[in-house]
């Protein structure tokens, strides 16, 4: 899998100058409509619109990394364990390096075996500057997607007002109106799912912290805040982008 990353393999390169890296892709699908359908609703989108899907996009990829962790500690107690018990089986140096490679992975992701140590010695599991500085990242985007999300919005529901007060003067068809309404919808249901992503990913960024906490680490109280105020906001946001009926 791919999950048998750098950590554990920088930390054997290290220790044996020997190293073992397997890389894997993950895929995954999603339902799509037809080209046709999805390009007439497109076409119907403004300028505006398609912005502000491209920017809660960019938010979620900015989201997705926010946590960085300290794996050094227990990646090198973990290859030195690995290493150790297979030349304990009577293993040479290369069954010691994957030994290794197998132990820094285990030690390098758990991080559990070593927290309490890591923390008695001051070594940060969660490094609280960096992530501070990445949710400072994340808040300015943050600004620039509300901003325009309720512009976007404001426009959106005049101009819904507006196609309203023309359809039952007759002055559009009903077919002009659902095309507008139908791109209308569709942006907001782009944009929502992008900002879900988002919620979800500092939803998962407050749980390592609170790991992180419970492990011993202190001084996260104003990383935690940062995090849970960022929540709220991207929540805030989502209520804004009601469908139309």
């Amino acid at each position: 899998m791919r999950r048998l990353t750098t950590v554990g393999i920088f930390v054997v390169g290290l220790a044996l100058s020997a190293c073992t890296e397997t890389t894997s892709s993950g895929t995954g699908g999603a339902t799509t409509k037809p080209a046709t359908a999805v390009t007439a609703v497109s076409t119907q989108k403004t300028a505006a619109e398609r912005k502000l899907e491209a920017e809660a996009k960019s938010l979620n990829q900015v989201t997705n990394n926010i946590i960085v962790r300290n794996t050094v500690e227990g990646a090198v107690v973990g290859a030195l364990a690995g290493c150790g018990i297979a030349l304990l089986l009577g293993g040479d140096g290369n069954d010691c390096a994957a030994g290794a490679v197998v132990g820094g992975v285990a030690g390098g992701v758990t991080g559990n075996q070593v927290g309490r140590a890591a923390a008695a010695k001051n070594v940060e599991l969660v490094k609280r500057d960096q992530v501070l500085a990445n949710l400072r990242g994340v808040s300015t985007r943050l600004n620039s997607v509300e901003s325009n999300l309720r512009a976007v919005v404001r426009s959106q529901n005049a101009e819904i007002a507006s196609l309203n007060r023309q359809l039952a003067a007759g002055q559009i068809t009903k077919s002009s109106y659902n095309a507008r309404v139908n791109a209308i919808n569709s942006n907001r249901r782009a944009v929502d799912s992008a900002l879900a992503a988002s919620e979800r990913n500092i939803v998962k960024t407050r749980n390592e912290i609170k790991s992180a906490q419970r492990q011993g680490q202190g001084g996260l109280g104003g990383v935690e805040s940062a995090a849970a105020s960022t929540q709220d906001r991207l929540a805030r946001n989502r209520k804004l982008l009601a469908l139309v009926n």
